[in-house]
């Protein structure tokens, strides 16, 4: 079989694992996604060629409607590419577990076995954590708050999306949140960090736009 055939056997069998009740398949992006009222959660199967071999690569990721709907009509990002999004995602390396899959001909079942127990533990863990923006305030804010987690210094998405969810959440926590981000942002933009550069100059203007909507 050629990789191509490989993967697409791989997909079919996924189809039909109990522990993926209720996900479509999405060919374009080659990810499985459940969308359920404001919530998506999705796993995106990255996969290439390598030495000959399938590898593949999930990433799992949970995305809030709400945190991120509004910023559309702001973002230089195509609407495909926006909706694409997660709030969250992680690799298996930063669960802790598994996260390249080599896949061939000759070892398909015993390959095919880890990467779907893998899978399951994997969307267990992620899936079974945020299920509300409570659950995401909680882990990515709070120990922000705390002292024992770094903002990014890299990208810009995250910036208007934790404005979001802490002016939702945690109102009382807002302006404090506002200060360390923008911070942040003012330390990025010092050193021409192209993503969050796009957004310098409507910065306020959009930051508003937020804070009257929510």
């Amino acid at each position: 079989m050629t990789n191509t055939e490989i993967f697409n056997a791989v997909i079919e069998r996924l189809k039909t694992e109990s522990f993926l009740p209720g996900f479509k398949f999405r060919k374009r992006d080659s990810s499985f996604f459940k969308q359920d009222g404001d919530l998506r959660q999705s796993i995106e199967l990255d996969h290439w060629s390598k030495y000959g071999l399938l590898i593949i690569y999930p990433i799992y990721g949970v995305r809030f409607e709400i945190l991120l709907k509004w910023f559309e009509v702001y973002s230089f990002k195509t609407l495909q590419d926006q909706r694409d999004i997660p709030s969250v995602d992680f690799t298996g390396n930063m669960l802790g577990k598994k996260d390249k899959f080599a896949v061939t001909e000759e070892n398909f079942e015993q390959a095919y076995r880890t990467l779907r127990d893998t899978l399951a533990e994997c969307t267990n863990m992620v899936f079974s954590t945020y299920t509300s923006l409570q659950d995401m305030y909680n882990l990515e804010i709070i120990p922000i708050l705390k002292g024992k987690k770094q903002l990014p210094d890299i990208g810009a998405d995250w910036v208007f999306r934790n404005l979001t969810l802490t002016r939702i959440v945690s109102p009382n926590d807002y302006e404090r949140v506002k200060e360390l981000i923008l911070a942040q942002v003012r330390f990025m933009a010092g050193r021409n960090e192209p993503n969050i550069i796009e957004y310098i100059p409507r910065l306020d203007e959009i930051i508003t736009a937020m804070e009257s909507k929510f």
